[in-house]
């Protein structure tokens, strides 16, 4: 019998921390479809957060740089749960209507980001070694012990103002964490959350799920809503190279 798994989005107010307002609009009608179509197919319960408790309980958008990048700790508030697993997924990730059911999940699962300035800043300011990994939080797996661990930790830092070191984002915080509880930690294979754009990116093939991040991410929404591209056989199909 599977386990009772969650799978979290976040959408509100504007509903993105980038793009425009086509971009939006990509992505509540196609990519957070394409995840609660994988949550159908797989019996995956699903929550996409439209309200924000960190407005109403906090009310001061003074912690991250903006106010919408605050949106990103919403998903902390729903990883306290009964359930045996939790997954939060970032809105711009589309999910291929082959993608697999999702990994035995122990722990904390995510993907390691390819090197770039945040993997760079996250080593200088915590003296680590040129090699060590930097993970993306734009997809999450948890069991159920650490998700209220992780939930626990995040609101903790909320409320105490414990702002991440070096680069005050969400992502840093994750990293801070994970450094903090490595040994209840396991790097996700890149197919869980592929993103050709990024600098250093690897290849891969037939991947789960794809990232639409970065600036080239947004361009290449563009280029699918300019052509009338099907997504899913467009992005299966087509070949990734940054540049």
């Amino acid at each position: 019998m599977s386990k009772k798994t969650l799978i979290i989005q976040v959408d509100i107010n504007y509903g993105t921390q980038w793009g425009d307002k086509n971009t939006v609009k990509f992505l509540r009608t196609h990519c957070i479809p394409s995840v609660q179509s994988y949550c159908r197919k797989n019996n995956y319960e699903y929550t996409l957060i439209k309200n924000s408790k960190y407005e109403k309980d906090i009310g001061k958008f003074d912690f991250f740089y903006t106010k919408v990048k605050h949106y990103s700790i919403e998903r902390y508030y729903y990883f306290n749960n009964d359930y045996e697993q939790t997954v939060y997924i970032d809105n711009d990730v589309f999910i291929f209507n082959e993608a697999e059911a999702l990994p035995n999940i122990t722990g904390l699962m995510s993907v390691k980001e390819p090197d770039g300035n945040s993997s760079k800043i996250f080593r200088e300011v915590n003296n680590l070694e040129s090699h060590h990994p930097y993970y993306n939080s734009g997809v999450i797996m948890t069991d159920h012990l650490t998700s209220s661990h992780l939930a626990n930790y995040m609101l903790s830092r909320l409320e105490n103002y414990i702002r991440a070191k070096g680069k005050n984002t969400d992502n840093m915080m994750l990293n801070e964490y994970i450094l903090e509880n490595q040994n209840n930690f396991t790097r996700l294979d890149d197919k869980w959350n592929y993103m050709p754009f990024l600098p250093n990116a690897k290849i891969i093939h037939k991947p789960n799920f794809f990232h639409f991040v970065g600036v080239q991410g947004k361009e290449l929404i563009k280029i699918i809503l300019d052509n009338g591209f099907e997504v899913n056989d467009f992005l299966k199909n087509a070949t990734f190279q940054y540049s």
